[in-house]
């Protein structure tokens, strides 16, 4: 069922767009890795697998069943030094140990690996009761610490930031 509420928010704030844009010019130079995506979601359009060469192995999970896809509990996966490149994209916001994930995924990524993150932070609250938290700048530089470099670019201005994109090197 489509959610019409979800697609008027996606339109006025572009979340989609800029996470599809960002994560398109990163994916370009990939080929050949091990990548695992958190959170894929129901749905081709949803999923940022197409924007990835034939070459990588993608797996797509998600905690949810029905989508059909490796069920992988983010705050429970006991990966390490596995993946190449760890995606997640709009989840975050949705689980309550958020914490836990960041660790997980810093575990299961290779040295250098990376991990991709998309957060919305102007955003209206959605998929309830699971929308905990909205993000800032600053909170997830110290999340992210244990990671060699990273780098956050965002829509919108910057004290009035969409979202935040982010690429954490391991």
């Amino acid at each position: 069922m489509v959610n019409i509420k979800e697609i008027i928010a996606n339109f006025i704030f572009g979340t989609r767009r800029f996470s599809n844009r960002y994560t398109k010019n990163f994916a370009k130079k990939i080929e050949n890795k091990k990548i695992l995506e958190i959170g894929s979601g129901k749905g081709k359009h949803y999923t940022v697998k197409k924007f990835f060469d034939n070459s990588n192995e993608f797996i797509q999970s998600d905690i949810n069943p029905e989508y059909g896809h490796k069920i992988v509990d983010a705050t429970k996966m006991n990966y390490q030094n596995e993946f190449d490149i760890i995606i997640c994209i709009n989840v975050l916001e949705h689980v309550f140990d958020f914490k836990k994930i960041i660790d997980n995924i810093y575990v299961a990524l290779k040295p250098n690996g990376t991990a991709l993150f998309y957060i919305p932070t102007f955003y209206p609250i959605h998929c309830e009761p699971e929308d905990y938290w909205r993000f800032t700048e600053h909170s997830l530089r110290k999340l992210l610490k244990k990671f060699s470099h990273i780098k956050i670019k965002y829509p919108g201005l910057r004290r009035y930031p969409f979202a935040y994109y982010i690429e954490a090197i391991k």
